[in-house]
């Protein structure tokens, strides 16, 4: 991961959808007039669980944070939260930041 990456999605110009993965098409109306953009890199954790057994490539992470996170431009993602050291501090609306993408992953956030 490097720190210069950016968060790469689509806009959609007949819905407005966004969506942080580059696609073909709107995945909300099926329209194909989409836009890659660049997204915000920070937002906060809207929902997540600490994965304890982790499967195939994540086993060697466990254990890890698994999170659903919201952009600044409220786009919701599903990524690791990564360098987490004290899993009973993570909370529901801690604010962290895209760190990189990883090839096996896709999106990872961090504090």
């Amino acid at each position: 991961m490097s720190p210069t990456e950016t968060l790469s999605g689509i806009v959609c110009h007949k819905c407005q959808f966004k969506v942080a993965e580059v696609l073909d098409g709107c995945p909300s109306c099926g329209s194909e007039s989409i836009e890659t953009v660049e997204l915000k890199q920070t937002g906060s954790i809207l929902s997540f669980t600490v994965v304890h057994v982790g499967f195939g490539h994540m086993a060697k992470r466990a254990p890890y944070v698994l999170a659903i996170v919201q952009t600044e431009e409220n786009v919701k993602l599903t990524t690791v939260i990564d360098g987490v050291s004290d899993f009973n501090s993570v909370k529901i609306g801690d604010k962290v930041r895209f760190k990189g993408m990883d090839e096996k992953i896709g999106p990872v956030f961090q504090y």
